[in-house]
């Protein structure tokens, strides 16, 4: 009975200084710049994120009317028949 009075005891002491340390974090204003400092991360990784996507996206929209721009046929002089015409009647 002893070691769990014991044992309950030390738990509320951990528990209290645990409590303690967080408030004397949050009241210092060093969980504040923590937390500051990871909110810059986090908007400076989304920024470098964003203007990778935006330049794969302009290099992709230019890429795309590149191939999709008409091409002339080139026209060979030579012989032509009627019946090596291409058509609707194939």
């Amino acid at each position: 009975m002893i070691k769990g009075i014991a044992a309950a005891l030390l738990a509320a002491l951990i528990v209290a200084g645990v409590i303690v340390g967080i408030f004397y974090l949050f009241f210092s204003g060093l969980l504040l710049g923590l937390f500051g400092f990871i909110a810059a991360g986090i908007l400076a990784a989304a920024l470098i994120l964003f203007i990778i996507v935006f330049i794969f996206a302009l290099i992709v929209f230019f890429a795309l009317f590149y191939y999709l721009a008409e091409k002339k046929p080139e026209v060979t002089p030579g012989e032509y028949k009627l019946d090596e015409e291409k058509g609707k009647n194939e």
